[in-house]
């Protein structure tokens, strides 16, 4: 009978240890700091934590971001910037940048001087790497995924990182 006790215990322990870590998580995380970062008039981005409720708002559900805590690529990720240009190929929103950790200001510093309605795809793809995925749109226009690489040394080295 001690012995059932015993397991009983430490099975409970093992759970409350689960779910005190899980808050941790949570509270590590903190809170949702997505926000269109406004430049003038048609100038500006949004800067999106994946998996944030504005990236679902926005139409980038299928963002190709890929998480630096990925188990076997530890360290390594990829972040996303996402530009919508309707079918004269012309910048129709503003672009959308899904950081992990932080934005790159190389790549905000080039966001900043693209103006919606009047930037072309042409501008942007010399500006930026190449798409690495292209979506047509509903309405015949094109969403385009340019992926960024990222690296944190944190997550590589103690499974942790920084969110």
């Amino acid at each position: 009978m001690a012995g059932g006790l015993f397991w009983q215990m430490k099975i409970k322990g093992r759970i409350l240890a689960v779910i005190l870590t899980a808050a941790l998580c949570a509270c590590a995380t903190g809170p949702d700091r997505s926000h269109y970062v406004g430049l003038g008039a048609h100038r500006g981005y949004y800067l999106i934590e994946p998996g944030s409720s504005l990236q679902e708002q926005l139409g980038y559900g299928l963002a190709p971001v890929s998480d630096t805590a990925d188990p076997l690529h530890r360290g390594y990720g990829k972040d996303v910037i996402a530009f919508r240009f309707n079918r004269a190929g012309v910048l129709a929103a503003p672009p959308a940048y899904l950081a992990q950790l932080g934005p790159d200001r190389a790549y905000t510093n080039r966001l900043r001087r693209l103006t919606q309605g009047v930037s072309t795809r042409a501008e942007v793809e010399r500006m930026f790497p190449p798409g690495n995925q292209r979506l047509i749109q509903p309405d015949g226009g094109l969403l385009v995924y340019h992926e960024v690489n990222v690296y944190n040394a944190l997550e590589q080295m103690t499974g942790s990182g920084t969110r």
